[in-house]
């Protein structure tokens, strides 16, 4: 065992690389789900939807970008899902072109997951994806219909869609939350300023969190999660491991074999010069 420490320094680095890559493939290939400590902000948001009556609305805005579309995605994915499980009716809305067309794709894809594994999941039913509209915001508390054109994202027209029946205005008697997806500019100013008697929630890049806290903290937002790291205390919360969970088990086997071999490396060089003495 001491010859083999002994020689520990010898081992070529293609073989460290080798062994770094496995550590990291492994775990996004088959996410492991290692324990993470649920942080307030991850849990706030899924107490949100929790507490929902079923068939309660909730709104959310894809306003995403394709630069933050990684980090947010997971989110979105694992949040939707916990709504149609909960039987809630889900309205999208978008400040973005780019938001709406990777908005409805993830929405599509989560749905047909939602249906597959029993639960209500018809469009036009139990969730409707208005997507990106250029219209005056403001407008949709007093006409959602009008403002929107009558139409959703797909081409279709409200009133073949039963869900709409009860969206003829975006106010306190429709819906009292809703989630913001922030990508950029625009924002969640949007909603501080039109639907400030409504709790909203934030989801944003770890990078962008920072700028968010402050109006967290001054209670306009009742919730904020960012990045892949709350991405993956949600995807816990809900049960269904995805992305954020391979990602951040990917980030925590790599700095287990870098500290790994760290210490071997080290064990290896004092019994060298013990060795040597």
């Amino acid at each position: 065992m001491r010859a083999i420490f002994e020689k520990f320094d010898e081992i070529r680095p293609r073989t460290i690389y080798l062994v770094m890559a496995l550590a990291l493939v492994i775990p996004i290939v088959r996410p492991i789900g290692m324990p993470i400590p649920i942080e307030r902000a991850a849990r706030s948001m899924f107490e949100w939807i929790e507490s929902c009556e079923p068939g309660e609305i909730v709104f959310f805005d894809s306003a995403m970008s394709t630069g933050s579309i990684a980090e947010l995605r997971p989110i979105l994915e694992a949040w939707f899902y916990q709504c149609l499980k909960n039987d809630l009716k889900v309205i999208n809305v978008s400040q973005t072109d780019f938001g709406a067309q990777s908005g409805a794709d993830i929405c599509k894809g989560v749905a047909a997951q939602a249906a597959a594994d029993g639960y209500n999941a018809e469009y036009g039913v139990d969730w409707v994806f208005v997507g990106f509209k250029s219209m005056v915001w403001r407008e949709l508390r007093e006409d959602f219909w009008l403002t929107c054109g009558n139409t959703d994202y797909f081409g279709n027209d409200f009133a073949t869609l039963p869900l709409m029946n009860r969206v003829k205005k975006w106010d306190l008697q429709t819906s009292k939350g809703l989630l913001c997806f922030v990508g950029g500019t625009p924002g969640v100013g949007t909603y501080m300023i039109e639907w400030a008697d409504h709790d909203i929630y934030v989801a944003c890049t770890a990078g962008m969190e920072t700028s968010h806290q402050a109006i967290l903290q001054s209670g306009q937002l009742k919730g904020l999660v960012a990045g892949l790291k709350d991405g993956s205390q949600y995807e816990q919360l809900v049960g269904r491991l995805g992305v954020a969970t391979a990602l951040m088990d990917a980030q925590s086997m790599g700095h287990v074999l870098i500290v790994v071999l760290m210490v071997l490396g080290n064990v290896s060089f004092f019994l060298k010069m013990k060795a040597r003495r």
